[in-house]
């Protein structure tokens, strides 16, 4: 009986766990001498530029194509993400899926149901691996490196990451940068009145929730 040859897919949402799945993903790839490809799926469908979205895609299809993979960018067109993962994960005869779950997963999120059922129901044959991404703080210190002192510097209506407090206005904070990344992207805290809030930083730059 021929040997099927495996080939793995990595599944990403912009947010702070990208790159941790696409090393898992490259890890299982090369471990398997299968070929890699990395899955995003636009589920907004308005065409709208969004800044920080662009930020993680391109750090992202970089991420990819050190690892010697492909990178790829489907727009759901009106069909649910699960449907559009699995035709991708059909077309490019995938035989693994990588994908992230916590507790309410970023695509529960943008998909307004059970994404995980869903893309059980569709997946057929395809390996599922659901690697497990607590949402922050649980257990940032397995996610991102070891926080150091940072500031938050108002420079017109942006904030930038500044590792100095450079005038009256900066914003003094913890800063944990995700690991296995080159750049200062990860998660900005403060503490405000005893409680603390957790800010995303993307490539140096506070990027405010809309």
């Amino acid at each position: 009986m021929e040997m099927k040859l495996e080939s793995i897919m990595v599944c990403v949402h912009y947010g702070p766990h990208g790159q941790r799945l696409i090393q898992r993903g490259g890890e299982l790839a090369r471990k398997l001498q299968a070929p890699l490809t990395v899955l995003t799926v636009d589920a907004s469908g308005d065409g709208e530029y969004n800044h920080e979205k662009q930020l993680y895609l391109s750090a992202w299809e970089q991420q990819t194509q050190d690892a010697g993979g492909q990178f790829l960018n489907r727009k759901c067109n009106g069909k649910k993400t699960a449907q559009v993962i699995v035709e991708t994960a059909q077309e490019y005869q995938v035989t693994q899926i990588v994908l992230g779950q916590s507790s309410q997963t970023l695509w529960q999120e943008i998909t307004r149901g059970n994404f995980i059922n869903d893309l059980m129901e569709l997946v057929g044959t395809i390996d599922l691996h659901l690697v497990a991404v607590q949402r922050y703080p649980e257990l940032l210190e397995q996610t991102h490196e070891r926080g150091f002192t940072a500031y938050l510097a108002k420079k017109g209506d942006r904030y930038i990451l500044m590792e100095e407090n450079t005038g009256s206005e900066a914003i003094k904070g913890t800063f944990f940068r995700e690991l296995d990344t080159d750049f200062n992207t990860g998660l900005f805290k403060m503490v405000t009145n005893g409680e603390a809030q957790y800010l995303r930083i993307v490539q140096n730059e506070w990027v405010k929730p809309k």
